[in-house]
Formats: structure tokens, C-alpha cells, sequence
């Protein structure tokens, strides 16, 4: 059966109204996420998703989990003033749940060792020993 016209496939950020806006604010949360959350718990804490005027906040420790949905209660009327002034987020809800740890950041790809006879490399080594000579 073949299709007549029509837009084919949207993406799910196009069909559903304020997700771009929400991608968006995710966004800018994450890169920013010291400010958001401060020195002590930018490593325990991550940003799981702001959807629908909610943050949800995720943290790997457990046993941190209870004193952070303590703390939360305390200090969201000041952490909503901030997301208010210093991005224009709105949020009226903060949720402090579980998760994993982050994945690990990949291990540096090790250097190929140079083949013998390699053009390149003799340039650069003589390039090297040009800049060591006065």
C-alpha cells in the first residue's frame, strides 16, 4: 500500500506540545547542575527529569535519600526562587528518589604505538628537535 502525501513520521518532541521546552530546560539544568545543587551533592545527586512543573532528582546513595527529602522540604522555597531568577524555570514540586550511579566516564583510547618507518612520526620528530635548538 503506498502512502499519499502527508508528514511521515514526527518526532515525539514536535507531537507533544512544551516537550521541546521541557528538553530545553532539562538541558540547561544539567549543564549547570553545581549551581542547581551545590558542591556537597553535584556528585551524589544527579537530574533525572523536569516534566510538568515537577524536578525529580535521583541520588545513588540510599542512605542519603531520607535526609535529602528532609533537607528538600526545608530549602525548596529558596531553590525554587533561584530556578525562578536565575533560568525562569517554574517548578512546584521536588522529588528526591533512588537511582544508579552514573555509567563510569570511558578510559582515555590508548595511543597506537607509531609503526617503525613511520613518515609522520619522523616529521614530527624532527619538528621537535628543530624547536628544542636555539
Amino acid at each position: 500500500m503506498r502512502r499519499r502525501g502527508g508528514p511521515g513520521l514526527v518526532p515525539l518532541g514536535a507531537a507533544v506540545p512544551g516537550a521541546q521546552a521541557e528538553a530545553r530546560i532539562e538541558a540547561r539544568l544539567r549543564r549547570s547542575w553545581l549551581l542547581v545543587v551545590g558542591p556537597a551533592l553535584e556528585h551524589q545527586t544527579c537530574l533525572l527529569r523536569a516534566h510538568r512543573g515537577t524536578l525529580v532528582v535521583g541520588c545513588w546513595r540510599p542512605d542519603l535519600v531520607p535526609s535529602l527529602r528532609r533537607s528538600a522540604q526545608a530549602v525548596w522555597p529558596q531553590l525554587q526562587e533561584r530556578l525562578q531568577r536565575l533560568w525562569k524555570f517554574k517548578f512546584q514540586r521536588l522529588e528526591i528518589v533512588p537511582c544508579d550511579p552514573p555509567e563510569p566516564a570511558p578510559a582515555p583510547a590508548a595511543v597506537a604505538a607509531p609503526r617503525p618507518g613511520d613518515p609522520l612520526l619522523a616529521v614530527l620528530e624532527r619538528l621537535r628537535a628543530q624547536r628544542k635548538e636555539p
